[in-house]
């Protein structure tokens, strides 16, 4: 999700409230009772990576891997591979996840209730991936989604919010589940190549933190059963923003042939003029002068991030003062907190004709939520841009692009919040049940689950999305408004 820090406080209590849930519990779609017991043979369930064999469990079915390394990285250097093992390493439990802020949620009743954030324990050393799989034989050739989580690209992780669980996924809809954690903030996207060649990838590493997984997928995936020939990447919100740059990253093309946005279309990335005063300005916080800039390396993170926040609010400022901070919302706020195009790792912004020519034969979904952040209203901060996306791509003759909004409002306290951000996740895994504090879990929501995961599912499988039960969804301008009773609505406002 995108943290909105410079929203007034009523928009803010809105946009916390908005947020998703979790309950932390096992349930198996209309039963809240465990599957059964745990399979936690190391013997039943390793599989060999490049790296090294890992060793994971399986619950009704599903076979289970988390906190597997797919890199390993010095503080603002690009990613390498992991240290190779040799013993079987245990792949239980979710590993470490990138240190960020603290979160406004956590001292909310209303949010606390809802969301139930899982932020596991903080790490630098935090790439990881997880996998949910029905087989681990090779050659079963099962489609691959990879998912990139919320938080702009500032915050959250693969384990934030229990509907990322894969477990329905892989067992009740024939695809492999992929989820991981990368380097947020200012350990992802401070742009210190004013500095020397050592940081010339500096404000990009997030982003090839999450290109070096899609790596670690083509290579290890064909021995947790999928196929490295069929991977879509989704993600919501800062996940969607993640997709949607990942789409525009020469170095990424090739590893994912399909992508879905949702609620979180992006267009324009960080100038480097001012991502390097952003860099420049931490350095001078931080007492650290340029002959000396390596020292940055061993700065605490919690001093790091404070000479960051204050440097960032700056030259959003300076850039405000410029004419140089866009116009829409979102990219307003986001001002300084998304990766660079510096021209290598990212070399043109992600609306560019260029991007869109990179990413041509990649089928897309793109879509949103009726009210995101603005309970009682349509929501006027996500939408315009998921549009334009759409629009843009077919213009350029994209392969098809399938545009939705997700119009189902949820009955939780006492339905104040609509159809808000985020609500959609645990439908499309499947998960209306597990994440019942957010979504109420009544049995026609469970069967909307059924449905959406079916389409994203189909979707990974074929390049077009269908289910049954649902109306037939033609690519743009159509658009699938899903709620209980889905339609489709051929107007290219909603």
């Amino acid at each position: 999700m995108y943290r909105f820090m410079t929203l007034k406080p009523v928009i803010l209590t809105i946009a916390i409230m908005a947020l998703a849930a979790s309950c932390g519990e096992s349930v198996h779609h209309s039963t809240t009772q465990c599957a059964g017991p745990l399979e936690t043979s190391a013997k039943a369930t390793t599989v060999q990576t490049v790296s090294g064999p890992v060793a994971g469990y399986i619950d009704d079915g599903v076979f289970i891997y988390k906190g597997i390394p797919y890199a390993q990285a010095q503080r603002f250097m690009a990613p390498t591979d992991p240290e190779p093992w040799k013993e079987v390493r245990p792949c239980r439990s979710y590993g470490p996840v990138s240190p960020h802020p603290e979160r406004r949620g956590w001292r909310d009743d209303n949010q606390a209730f809802t969301m139930h954030w899982d932020d596991g324990y903080p790490g630098e050393d935090c790439q990881r991936v997880n996998v949910w799989t029905s087989s681990i034989k090779s050659g079963s050739k099962l489609p691959v989604m990879v998912w990139l989580h919320g938080g702009g690209f500032s915050e959250g992780s693969s384990q934030e919010q229990i509907g990322y669980d894969g477990t329905n996924m892989a067992r009740d809809h024939g695809v492999v589940i992929v989820s991981l954690n990368h380097r947020l903030n200012c350990l992802g996207y401070l742009d210190l190549s004013g500095y020397g060649a050592k940081y010339a990838q500096s404000g990009n590493v997030g982003m090839l933190d999450i290109v070096k997984a899609l790596e670690w997928v083509n290579k290890n995936i064909a021995n947790f059963g999928g196929d490295p020939d069929n991977v879509t990447i989704f993600g919501q919100s800062g996940g969607g923003g993640k997709v949607t740059t990942v789409m525009a990253m020469p170095s990424a093309k090739g590893l994912f042939h399909k992508a879905i946005v949702q609620s979180g279309s992006i267009f324009t990335l960080m100038d480097p003029k001012y991502s390097r005063r952003i860099g420049a300005a931490t350095v001078k916080k931080l007492g650290i002068t340029p002959a000396r800039i390596d020292e940055i390396a061993t700065v605490p993170y919690e001093k790091l991030l404070a000479a960051y926040t204050e440097a960032m609010q700056e030259v959003t400022v300076e850039a405000r003062e410029d004419g140089a901070v866009p116009a829409d919302f979102l990219n307003m706020i986001l001002f300084g907190r998304v990766p660079v195009v510096d021209g290598e790792v990212i070399p043109f912004q992600p609306s560019s004709a260029d991007a869109l020519a990179l990413s041509k034969d990649i089928p897309t979904i793109i879509g949103t939520v009726y009210n995101e952040f603005t309970p009682g209203q349509e929501d006027p901060i996500f939408r315009p841009l998921a549009l334009q996306q759409a629009k843009d791509r077919t213009a350029a003759g994209c392969a098809p692009v399938y545009m939705y909004r997700f119009d189902w409002t949820t009955p939780v306290l006492d339905g104040a919040m609509g159809s808000p951000h985020c609500i959609e996740i645990p439908f499309v895994f499947d998960n209306v049940l597990l994440h019942r504090t957010f979504t109420g879990g009544e049995e026609e929501a469970v069967q909307l689950g059924h449905r959406m995961s079916s389409l994203w599912s189909s979707f990974a499988k074929t390049g077009k999305p269908a289910a049954e039960g649902m109306p037939a969804w033609e690519p743009w301008p159509a658009c699938l408004n899903i709620n209980i009773e889905t339609t489709i609505n051929n107007s290219l406002t909603n």
